[in-house]
């Protein structure tokens, strides 16, 4: 380097014109730097179920019994039960099998074990065209009545409620069947009125109960006068 700089310092060396930056042109399709660009590159997204068993592992299907009876799910809605079943530890598993968990079962439509501790019913009817509705919601408390007897009164209670709307509908049923026959004996007796009336047009029944016995008659047809 020494060397270089001695030989650009001698009077009369040639020193080389230093050369110019030139931009080089950019071409269109090149995107500038900092700027966003649309549909120049595709980035390709990764699914949800990439590196995931979509299809569940087949097994052999068993059929269940007729009298098989799932427990119901209202059961995972209390924490201590939830959490016991999930535990998987050797004191859970041992709890789980003391637990008689047929007791919260129940067979009857509309009556299931409630997480808040108790058996709750429910029961729900429309009646459109009578505009009458029923919607009932109640439950039955095991720290008041004690466990099988607040599933007992549960069970009553809805039973009731089904037998209290079929009655209804009796009542219903009548109340629409004389309403029926007193419009059809109405209908009737218009339409009797109405052939009296014509019948009586041509005769002069009635006319004759207004106007006595001076009740205008038809003229015969030899004594109607004829225009020309």
């Amino acid at each position: 380097m020494l060397a270089a700089l001695r030989h650009l310092m001698r009077p009369g060396a040639a020193v080389a014109a230093p050369r110019m930056a030139v931009a080089t042109p950019v071409p269109i399709w090149e995107v500038p730097m900092g700027v966003r660009g649309f549909a120049v590159k595709r980035i390709p997204q990764r699914r949800r179920s990439r590196g995931r068993i979509i299809q569940l592992k087949q097994t052999h299907w068993q059929p269940k019994p007729d009298d098989y009876q799932p427990l119901p799910m209202s059961l995972l809605g209390n924490g201590p039960i939830r959490r016991l079943l999930s535990a998987g530890t050797v004191e859970a598993n041992r709890l789980v099998g003391a637990v008689s968990w047929d007791r919260y079962k129940c067979d009857v439509k509309g009556v299931r074990w409630h997480p808040v501790g108790g058996w709750r019913v429910q029961f729900d009817r429309r009646d459109y065209e009578h505009n009458f509705f029923v919607k009932c919601s109640c439950y039955f408390r095991v720290q008041l009545y004690g466990f099988d007897r607040a599933k007992e009164l549960a069970i009553a209670y809805r039973k009731r409620l089904e037998a209290e709307w079929e009655e209804q509908q009796q009542i219903w049923a009548k109340l629409d069947e004389k309403r029926e026959a007193e419009r059809l004996k109405r209908k009737k007796e218009k339409m009797l009125a109405f052939l009296q009336g014509s019948q009586d047009s041509y005769t002069g029944g009635e006319d004759a109960a207004i106007f006595g016995d001076d009740a205008p008659r038809a003229l015969p047809a030899s004594e109607r006068p004829t225009f020309t």
